[in-house]
């Protein structure tokens, strides 16, 4: 159910007041901060608005006049104003976006002064305060150490500031190479990234506007991939979804990611992921804590007394936990919530084995592990018999984002110089793109040591023959 906080439903303006009396215009940015007020970017009005629980709206900072100035309340000026967050302290960070810079508020007087870039000059600079360039930042995010995530929309870059030290690095993308490529940091292409988030993992989620795609950044290469979308723009809900520009992202607690398009700003989309949840909205469960709990889960693996569902998967048995399952993807939580029984098959949840198809038993047990333990068994492909690929497509199936994110890293650290060329032909042939962007840059870095070996092996098979 929705209500009328404040301002006017057709209305725009430049006016505090109590609810319906106020006026906005082109308010693109909220935040909340400690107290439970709203804070809004109210973008065309050029200035940030601050609303109270009962509906109050004063102005923060700005004038509701275009331009570039820093100081106190209405002294300040800003241009365009999109992205707005508030970190544990309580200070306010905005992106400026027709300014090229992001600036900072103070939240008791509304003192604002630039934190990083110079206003009115876009540009792509790393460095520290004056001397980065930005070029039309959008949203913002704050990652699990409190730095800003920077979505540098016409720079086609994801960016990243250390507020306490004003200095900016560039995470993944290239200025001036807009396109599209899941891959490892600057080799990574966006096009028009204009929404930002970051799940309590650290994962940095982007809505890739002109792509039509969800992106996710990981780990510490900063590995680029595809979460859901295609390069088709549409309205297609399922496990080949279409979006139509998406430009906003946020997870809400229970881990979904939630979507917003330009073209259809009334309906909101929702991607059932299995992605932790922001420290902002998760509770706080402490590192030996989590230990603990994944040192139980895998102890329940080897209970079969305990397991209350079993799984048919290529000609063997698999006993299983409901709740773990069901905690940690998506698929089998819709899976146990069907009122039409629980299998692919004929079975039903009366004591019959869930039928799984199109999915090997050695693929279905490193899934079930991964579920239980957040790790996967050694070996090249995660599992001894398994085909190259394999568990980035049961990942996608069984919708466990976290299995992937885990996987595309392991799959790399396989490669070798005897057999990245082989690796690469067949996830091509699988079209399984975040692979092969990593085995295709694992043959470009190794060249030389590949060609080498091809020969030496092409000589050993003519002295043979």
């Amino acid at each position: 159910m929705q209500s009328l906080l404040a301002g006017h439903r057709t209305e725009t303006g430049f006016t505090d007041g109590q609810g319906s009396e106020a006026r906005f215009n082109g308010p693109y940015g909220s935040t909340t901060d400690g107290d439970g007020n709203l804070l809004v970017s109210d973008t065309i009005n050029h200035a940030l608005c601050k609303v109270t629980l009962s509906g109050a709206v004063s102005t923060l900072a700005g004038n509701g006049e275009e331009g570039f100035a820093d100081g106190v309340g209405a002294a300040a000026r800003f241009n365009e104003p999109w992205g707005i967050v508030v970190d544990a302290q309580g200070a306010i960070f905005v992106a400026d976006t027709r300014n090229h810079c992001v600036r900072q508020v103070l939240p008791g007087d509304g003192a604002v002064t630039t934190l990083v870039g110079v206003g009115g000059e876009k540009g792509i600079s790393d460095g520290r305060r004056a001397d980065a360039r930005f070029n039309q930042p959008t949203e913002l995010a704050l990652d699990v150490d409190s730095h800003l995530i920077v979505a540098d929309v016409a720079n086609d870059c994801i960016r990243k500031v250390v507020t306490a030290e004003g200095r900016v690095t560039t995470v993944a993308g290239r200025a001036g190479h807009e396109g599209f490529a899941d891959c490892e940091g600057a080799a990574a292409r966006f096009n028009s990234p204009v929404g930002v988030a970051v799940d309590g993992n650290n994962n940095i989620l982007v809505a890739d506007t002109d792509n039509h795609r969800i992106r996710m950044i990981a780990g510490a290469d900063a590995r680029v991939m595809t979460v859901s979308g295609s390069s088709e723009a549409g309205i297609l809900d399922g496990a080949s979804a279409r979006f139509n520009k998406p430009f906003n992202v946020a997870l809400d607690e229970g881990g979904r990611l939630l979507v917003l398009e330009q073209n259809t700003r009334s309906q909101l989309r929702a991607v059932e992921t299995s992605l932790a949840p922001s420290l902002l909205l998760a509770p706080k469960v402490l590192p030996a804590v989590q230990d603990s709990l994944r040192s139980d889960y895998s102890k329940m693996l080897d209970d079969i007394e305990l397991a209350d569902v079993t799984f048919a998967v290529d000609g063997q048995r698999f006993p299983a936990h409901r709740c773990v399952l069901a905690a940690r993807s998506p698929y089998f939580r819709g899976l146990f919530k069907s009122c039409k029984g629980m299998s692919e098959g004929e079975g039903s949840a009366a004591g019959q084995d869930i039928v799984l198809e199109e999915v090997s038993a050695g693929a279905f047990c490193a899934l079930q592990r991964f579920l239980y333990t957040n790790d996967l068994p050694e070996g090249e492909d995660c599992g001894e018999g398994l085909a190259v690929g394999e568990m980035r497509q049961v990942a996608d199936r069984f919708q466990a984002v976290a299995l992937y994110v885990h996987y595309v890293p392991r799959f790399t650290e396989g490669l070798k110089v005897g057999n990245a060329i082989e690796q690469l032909v067949k996830v091509k042939e699988l079209k399984l793109d975040a692979l092969q962007q990593s085995a295709w840059a694992f043959v470009l870095h190794n060249y030389h040591a590949i060609q080498v070996l091809r020969l030496s092996t092409s000589v050993v098979s003519s002295c043979c023959l």
